[in-house]
């Protein structure tokens, strides 16, 4: 953290906050023409290697010794590590954090790629490349309370703009690789857009945006944009058939306060899933005929027009009569929209892994997904999903949460099925085989552009504590 301060851009005392909660899980857009549905966006970013010099060169975190900011403060005279796009601040090992950091430079070249290249947008604010990675929550919690006076309870990340300094801040202890690389895009987009847009972006925006790039997936140097989970389309879906939905003339003027309002009172679920679905709507809709006019909102908003204004002028929309129409172009749109395959795997191989470990903690030991269904559904198996102002819960009793939908790209059905892990190797890891079994791993067929999977691991505090990624097969 190089400890720029925002004095210049809030009064004194204030501060601007983009959070992401613990569960992370779910959808948002950009400039059309260069957007493809469902297609696979190839950054040709070179990975970027981050110097042995990157947080001491260590491959294992630093021993805790001091405070957070203590132990990960550059030695006298030295400075904090770059890659490509930013300045690095963490105690995980040198591997785990070039990972994260090549992660961030991939986002980043997709945010400038789509955004930036399409409509020539300049920056108006000070750029905050500051990234804070945190092993622990606790860790987290406290730097952000001592160093900048900010409260990051129930998050599991933000970007923040404060008079005691800026930047993007996340923790990764205990949580699947998937729930922190959705956190990173989804703030890192608000990191990146508050160069471009200050504090002007209207919050539907701005968070439609950062849940598209939120949900975009990342393999290697490519990113794969405009997939949608199941879950917030048909959550958009119902709100528009039992008339539910929140009116365009009443979201486009949102202000940050009613926003913000409503996720502290707990009825921002559907502005949020809402935003992410007009935004899908303004860069795929009807054949993306609105793609040079969601640029052209974006210019303006970039040279400071009010957002309403910048809206209404890019779209042609003179008079609420011709909002109330171009809401029911909106409405027609999400009545039949449908789900990405992709994102979709992702999600089912998730609550899988969590209906499978917990069977399996309990003595349960499936031979296929066929018996894993059964034991999830005699269990009576919920899981839960938090993500920006709303909560999804997956049901065992459901069998299209067992199931991968088909799309444009995938016209093959997608199926899921066991695969047995490698015997250990070495008596310590045969013992412990022996004594707390690993769950066999899962894994899709037919799934394009690629098949994933679950891949599992022992946590290093407690071996017998089983944690799993999504991966690539």
């Amino acid at each position: 953290m190089t400890g720029e301060s925002g004095k210049g851009l809030l009064p004194a005392g204030q501060l601007r906050l983009w959070e992401s909660s613990i569960y992370p899980e779910f959808v948002p857009a950009t400039p059309r023409t260069s957007l493809q549905r469902g297609a696979v966006r190839v950054m040709n970013v070179a990975a970027l290697a981050l110097f042995a010099v990157l947080l001491g060169a260590s491959s294992v975190p630093q021993q805790a010794v001091g405070t957070w900011w203590d132990r990960t403060a550059p030695a006298l005279g030295k400075k904090l590590p770059n890659s490509r796009y930013y300045t690095i601040r963490s105690d995980l090992g040198s591997a785990q954090t070039k990972q994260y950091a090549d992660h961030l430079d991939t986002m980043y070249g997709e945010f400038t790629k789509q955004l930036i290249a399409q409509s020539g947008l300049r920056k108006r604010s000070p750029e905050y490349p500051n990234v804070l990675i945190f092993a622990k929550q606790q860790d987290y919690l406290d730097t952000l309370r001592t160093q900048f006076g900010i409260n990051g309870t129930g998050s599991g990340g933000m970007f923040f703009v404060s008079p005691r300094g800026a930047g993007l801040a996340f923790w990764v202890e205990g949580l699947p690789k998937q729930r922190v690389e959705h956190v990173i895009q989804h703030e890192g987009f608000h990191q990146f857009a508050y160069a471009f847009f200050g504090n002007e972006m209207p919050p539907w925006l701005n968070e439609g945006l950062a849940e598209f790039f939120g949900e975009a997936v990342v393999e290697g140097s490519s990113v794969i944009i405009g997939q949608a989970s199941p879950q917030v389309v048909d959550q958009v879906r119902k709100a528009v058939n039992q008339e539910k939905y929140i009116p365009f003339m009443d979201l486009l003027q949102m202000d940050d306060q009613r926003w913000n309002g409503n996720v502290r009172n707990g009825s921002a679920g559907l502005q949020y899933m809402q935003s992410w679905s007009m935004v899908q709507f303004l860069v795929y809709g009807e054949d993306g005929r609105y793609g040079t006019s969601f640029t052209a909102m974006l210019k303006l908003l970039n040279d400071g027009t009010k957002p309403f204004d910048a809206m209404r002028k890019a779209f042609s929309l003179a008079a609420e009569s011709d909002v109330q129409r171009f809401e029911a172009r909106w409405k027609e749109y999400a009545k039949v929209a449908k789900p990405g395959a992709y994102v979709a795997a992702r999600g089912r191989l998730e609550f899988l892994a969590e209906g499978l470990r917990d069977i399996w903690s309990k003595g349960g030991r499936p031979k296929d997904v066929a018996e894993l269904r059964v034991a999830m559904r005699d269990a009576k198996f919920q899981y839960t999903s938090s993500s920006h102002g709303y909560v999804t819960k997956l049901d065992a009793a459901d069998d299209a949460n067992f199931a991968v939908p088909d799309d444009e790209v995938n016209t093959k059905p997608v199926t899921i099925e066991f695969v047995a892990n490698k015997p250990p190797k070495g008596t310590k890891a045969k013992k412990l085989e022996e004594q707390s079994p690993m769950p066999p791993m899962l894994r899709t067929r037919n799934l394009r552009p690629n098949d994933v999977g679950i891949s599992w691991y022992r946590s290093a505090a407690d071996p017998t504590q089983l944690n799993y990624d999504i991966v690539v097969n």
